[in-house]
């Protein structure tokens, strides 16, 4: 579908209409989108949204109780709706030579609803049984089931159907108040595909919906990011079914994500058609199964990879293992090219087919539009379609389907026996992993890292390297700044400074002499996402330097004078930020760009808060923090694998966590919010620092950010040849890219004397609306990459960095395992992406301004 074939109109009060004319048929579907979903309820309005899709065909100022239908029908006409997570939509599809009923039908329907009490009531006990009718659907059953265990804290846990408590009490004023608030003109999209023509056709709906009042699409609220899983689960019910049906799903994707394309021609591949990979090597070669098959969900929030399948009760748990043996050999072996090409052809087909009806062609140009902004989406990704090879197969498949992350439900016949379990299934999984893994590597060679999953849930990223007889150790657990009430911050800081000062069977003294023993170092350490212990020490010291650094994470007793120590010097830290005028401004520019969010606020904490931090509340948080199935371990050097796991295996057993950490916060912005703030200082210099609102770790376009800041950046960076090279405003001009858990920043720092910092500020804004102007040329771009990649590769060259990047990236869900992935997304970034990142990221009205120093005179 072409971009030039289709028509949007905006109107004044911000109702939208798309056109996409065919006129091969007298026929003309009408699709009114409506910006709102079951994600958009609280828990206490799960299910009003479906409710309401119900209401508005019961009856109108103007019409009766099923009169709309009715009418529709009369015509030889064929109306209809559905909820969805994201959006609720009205079809509607008439011949063209009824197309102004069809208008006025919708239009009545949507702005005309009367909520009639009686039909009201009569409607709740529909969906109800509605929802029992789901309960005894083995299917919807499991579906519903799938979506809890998978989506813990985002709204897509919640059924869209909702549930009876809830929707048994909607009243009349409720769902009136519901309307109001989303069905307003701005927050519609109608889509029409068909046999039309764009401009009468939007003259009638001008008349219709155009004159509706002008409304702001409404904003609802913030959906919190599901926490990646980090462990195998599983949940089986009892039910009256005579077969095994279970569904396993791994986290996936957006529908915008760059991923999608490869994604479903993996999922093709493995799971859809007669020729698919479960279909002949599962069901009919191996007749493990009665039925199964896969497929990739990917609305507008990430979403998932899931296969479902119906079994025999004693052949469930063979069955399952084939499976998953079948998944994860296609992050190890690489796909055939005829499996390839013939699954590329299905997926291109399933567009094709659509386009026969103009349904089928409004349903379709309707989700480009609504969910990835326009119908020229489409182009994009069957092109992106068409460049997916073996390599990209293989890519999704090791980054999406792992063992760690699967979700599995099932429900299983009463009368069974227990023939198939939750711990069976586990040890399914473990064994399909098995054998389909990397060989292990040995002690005499050096090898990419691998990882190890222990009985606990604790991951463990490994990686030999014999070179140098040293062993560096990294633990990292989720917390940091980010986990940190305003009244607690500063808590981790401190937590992570008092580890290594007294354990149950050593002090703080007995503590530095083992480290000293082994010939090593060992500290705590936090920062913004993130806390935990490192160590390094002599490999010929393996056995005790494990036994000393799992002593002091799983045991740690902080003393009250130790803390008091170290909550001194904490405070002393905070201090003595503002003697570093360059560091000062920094933290004063997040504090401008974040507010009230915890990465505006120094990692150190801040006074009163670190005053009041006691040893009782670092006890607390560090047993609520370290779970085992949320411990990652990075290890690095010249090192027995398997004798590292079971160390580490004996030293975890019996770690008996308790409480949970705080909840994360809200995210930070929806946009840029410019501000601009001057802090007084008795400095020689003014230190000038301009930010904009970034992204985060899981962003496809954070390497671009990183390239767009590296022309910035360095002797050979814009920055310092025009500012300080050709102008001579500074000595000191750089350019930084901060990703984390949730967005970061980008920033530009020059310091200058006090009576350049008009201009040193605008040298600096001009350079980063340069980016968002033009392309980066060659040249520029590929010392950009280089000084990246380099300064990347030279970093990791020591143990202790290898075990910090394997554990960091592992625990944020971005594969320890794979030290390239930086390397290569870097050096795939091109001009354009670049220009993209800058233009959405460093556009001159996002930028804050942070002046630190003497008071303009």
């Amino acid at each position: 579908m072409e971009e030039r074939s289709s028509r949007l109109f905006r109107f004044p009060n911000g109702f939208e209409l798309l056109v996409v004319p065919d006129r091969h048929a007298p026929v003309l579907a009408l699709d009114l989108w409506v910006r709102v979903g079951s994600a958009c309820e609280g828990p206490d309005g799960a299910g009003m949204a479906h409710l309401v899709e119900h209401m508005l065909f019961k009856g109108t100022a103007r019409r009766g109780p099923g009169e709309i239908a009715r009418e529709a029908e009369g015509v030889g006409g064929e109306i209809n709706a559905y909820t969805s997570f994201d959006h609720t939509v009205y079809t509607l599809t008439v011949a063209s030579r009824f197309a102004g009923m069809g208008l006025d039908l919708l239009a009545d329907a949507a702005f005309g609803s009367s909520f009639d009490p009686a039909e009201l009531d009569r409607e709740k006990q529909v969906v109800i049984e509605e929802i029992r009718r789901g309960r005894d659907l083995p299917q919807l059953r499991l579906s519903r089931l799938l979506f809890e265990r998978v989506y813990t804290r985002h709204p897509y846990g919640r059924p869209v159907i909702g549930r009876e408590e809830t929707v048994a009490g909607f009243t009349r004023d409720q769902c009136l108040g519901f309307v109001s608030r989303w069905y307003r003109p701005g927050n519609m999209t109608l889509v029409a595909c068909g046999d039309a023509r764009p401009g009468r056709l939007a003259e009638r709906v001008a008349a219709l919906f155009g004159t509706r009042g002008r409304s702001r699409r409404p904003r609802g609220a913030a959906r919190p990011r599901e926490p990646m899983p980090i462990a195998f689960r599983a949940r089986f019910e009892a039910a009256d079914v005579s077969e095994v049906y279970w569904n396993l799903a791994f986290p996936g994707p957006a529908a915008s994500h760059p991923d999608v394309a490869a994604l479903d021609v993996l999922t093709t591949i493995v799971g859809q058609g007669e020729a698919s990979r479960l279909q002949h090597r599962v069901k009919m070669e191996r007749n493990l199964v009665r039925s199964v098959g896969a497929g990739a969900y990917t609305p507008r929030d990430p979403g998932l990879i899931h296969v479902a399948a119906v079994a025999e009760p004693e052949l469930a748990g063979d069955g399952f293992e084939a499976v998953c043996e079948e998944l994860f050999r296609l992050a190890r072996e690489p796909v055939g090219q005829s499996e390839l090409d013939r699954a590329r052809r299905n997926v291109e087909a399933d567009f094709v087919y659509q386009k026969e009806t103009v349904q089928g062609q409004a349903q379709k140009a309707g989700f480009f539009h609504m969910v990835l902004g326009s119908v020229a989406a489409e182009e994009a990704y069957l092109a992106a379609l068409q460049r997916v090879d073996a390599r990209a197969v293989q890519r999704v498949a090791r980054r999406y389907l792992r063992p760690d992350r699967a979700v599995l439900v099932a429900l299983v016949p009463r009368a069974s026996d227990g023939a198939w379990s939750e711990a069976a299934a586990a040890g399914g999984i473990d064994r399909a992993a098995a054998t389909v893994r990397p060989a292990r590597p040995g002690r005499g060679r050096r090898s990419g890292p691998v990882r190890r999953v222990l009985s606990a849930g604790t991951r463990v990223v490994l990686k030999v390297n014999p070179q140098v007889p040293v062993v560096a150790v990294r633990a990292a657990l989720l917390g940091g700044t980010l986990r940190e009430p305003a009244d607690r911050a500063g808590a981790f800081h401190l937590l992570a400074a008092a580890l290594t000062h007294g354990t149950r069977g050593a002090s703080v003294f007995q503590l530095a002499q083992r480290v000293d023993a082994v010939g090593g170092s060992l500290d705590g350490f936090s920062g913004r996402n993130s806390y935990g212990l490192r160590a390094e020490f002599l490999a010929r010291h393996l056995g005790e330097g494990l036994d000393l650094f799992t002593e002091v994470l799983c045991h740690p007793t902080f003393p009250d004078e130790e803390v008091a120590k170290v909550r001194e010097d904490a405070l002393a830290g905070i201090r003595l930020r503002r003697d570093n005028p360059a560091s000062y401004a920094f933290r004063e520019l997040e504090a401008l760009l974040y507010g009230d969010h915890p990465y505006g606020r120094d990692v150190l904490g801040t006074p009163d808060a670190v005053a009041g931090l006691e040893a009782r509340v670092l006890r607390q948080l560090h047993r609520a923090a370290l779970r085992p199935d949320r411990l990652v371990v990075g290890v690095a050097g010249a090192i027995d694998p398997e004798r590292v796991c079971a160390a580490l295996e004996a030293a975890l057993a019996g770690l008996a966590p308790t409480g949970e950490l705080p909840p994360l916060p809200a995210l930070p912005w929806s946009s840029g919010r410019p501000r601009a703030r001057h802090v007084e200082a008795p400095t020689e210099q003014a230190h000038v620092v301009v930010g904009f609102p970034g992204t985060d770790l899981m962003a496809a376009d954070r390497y671009a950010l990183r390239v767009a800041s590296g022309v910035l950046s360095g002797q050979g960076g814009r920055l310092f040849r025009r500012l300080r090279d050709e102008q001579g405003l500074a000595y000191a001009v750089t350019s930084t890219c901060v990703e984390g858990l949730h967005p970061g920043y980008v920033t530009g720092y020059i310091a200058t004397a006090p009576d350049n910092t008009g201009a040193a500020r605008d040298g600096l804004l001009q350079e980063f609306e340069r980016l968002a102007e033009e392309r980066v040329p060659r040249d520029e771009l590929a010392r950009a990459l280089r000084k990246l990649v380099g300064g990347f590769e030279i970093a990791l060259q020591e143990n202790q960095a290898q075990a910090a990047h394997m554990a960091l990236d592992e625990l944020y869900d971005l594969d320890g395992c794979d030290l390239g992935a930086y390397a290569r997304g870097v050096l795939a970034v091109t001009a354009d992406d670049v220009l993209a990142a800058a233009r959405q990221y460093l556009a001159p009205d996002r930028a804050s301004v942070l002046v630190l120093g003497p008071a303009p005179s």
